[in-house]
């Protein structure tokens, strides 16, 4: 069963589109909203398949609306509904699963659920069939149950299969590519240096016999979700609130992450990712280590706040709750042993010492 939201600024339009959802067993509605940002809101702590969105709305257009939502959710189907059909292009530039003309009718809307199934089926692929692409850590792509990363004959070509990994399936047009991966380059040198290693990319793949995960739509280019396995889109997908997640989820997104985002590759175009990540790293790390204490169980909770420690030393929070927890289990001489080793370690870091509150915190000890 697909779970399902709406978004209209109409009362009315909900209304009739709730009595169409009753009518099909394949749909749960979860809720219905007026204003976009609360959908924004709902998507970030909730799992939806499918959004349906009004186009025409004042706060926010659906189509400016499907981007923030899928910058949450990479995964979330999109179906548009409108009055105007000027608008079915721009729909599907955005990524639409379906369009609906207004006022909805019970077959054109079956019609469309109809599709959607089959656009899934189709996209569904074996496990054990994947590209394997891990960005966390070293980055390598590999051929599904294969140990050696396949060897591509540009360093181009693997950024660009990063670039378009990291949009998480969404297009990018050949001249956004260009200004980002060649942007000091000559237009035409640039285009020709781009068609190669396209060329190089397909080529490639097509050796292991993956033909279609490079995908050109006109002058747009994209990755094919359905035919990788990537650790960077599982935790995208599963990392929206990481102070609402059980102790499960946090493990399984803290073993995802075996390292900085691209860590031995340096585009600038990937910096700002790489510290969103780094953030969210540090918070589910912080969550893990309450969850532990709150369990009991106290070395995974010293593990989990050292482990945000070796990240950035200097996240004074974690200290404290290392040295809390500590308390519990060493004496007054150990603490302060621990704590000359992190001092030092601060120092030849940062040249920096301590805080005066932990400072006085060790004092107090």
């Amino acid at each position: 069963m697909y779970k399902v939201i709406a978004v209209d600024d109409e009362q009315n339009a909900l209304n009739r589109f709730e009595r169409l959802i009753a009518q099909d067993n394949r749909l749960e509605l979860l809720k219905t909203f007026t204003k976009p940002a609360d959908a924004i809101d709902f998507i970030k702590s909730n799992q939806v398949d499918i959004a349906f969105l009004d186009i025409e709305m004042p706060e926010m257009t659906g189509l400016e609306l499907a981007e923030c939502l899928m910058d949450v959710n990479p995964y979330l189907e999109i179906v548009f509904v409108t009055a105007y059909n000027q608008y079915a292009l721009e729909a599907f530039r955005a990524h639409a699963t379906g369009y609906l003309l207004k006022p909805l009718s019970h077959d054109d809307f079956t019609a469309q659920i109809d599709s959607m199934e089959k656009k899934l089926e189709k996209s569904h692929v074996v496990e054990d069939d994947k590209l394997i692409i891990s960005c966390f850590g070293a980055f390598s792509i590999k051929k599904a149950n294969d140990f050696e990363p396949l060897r591509f004959r540009t360093s181009k070509a693997e950024e660009l299969l990063a670039y378009l990994v990291q949009n998480e399936g969404r297009a990018r047009s050949k001249d956004m590519i260009l200004d980002t991966l060649w942007p000091d380059a000559d237009l035409d040198k640039a285009a020709n240096n781009f068609r190669v290693t396209c060329t190089y990319i397909r080529s490639t793949l097509a050796d292991f016999g993956y033909t279609d995960v490079l995908v050109r739509d006109h002058d747009d280019y994209s990755i094919n979700t359905a035919r990788i396995k990537c650790d960077y889109l599982e935790f995208r997908s599963k990392i929206a609130n990481p102070d609402t997640l059980g102790l499960p989820e946090v493990e399984t997104l803290i073993n995802l992450y075996k390292g900085p985002y691209l860590e031995n590759r340096f585009y600038d175009w990937a910096e700002e990712t790489k510290g969103w990540l780094e953030g969210r790293y540090i918070q589910l790390l912080y969550r893990a280590g309450r969850l532990y204490s709150e369990a009991d169980r106290i070395d995974a909770a010293i593990e989990a706040f050292e482990s945000v420690l070796r990240v950035d030393l200097y996240e004074e929070d974690a200290f404290k709750e290392v040295i809390r927890l500590k308390q519990k289990k060493l004496p007054p001489a150990a603490i302060r042993e621990y704590y000359e080793k992190y001092k030092d370690s601060l120092f030849k870091e940062y040249g920096l010492g301590p805080s005066q509150e932990i400072k006085e915190l060790i004092k107090a000890i």
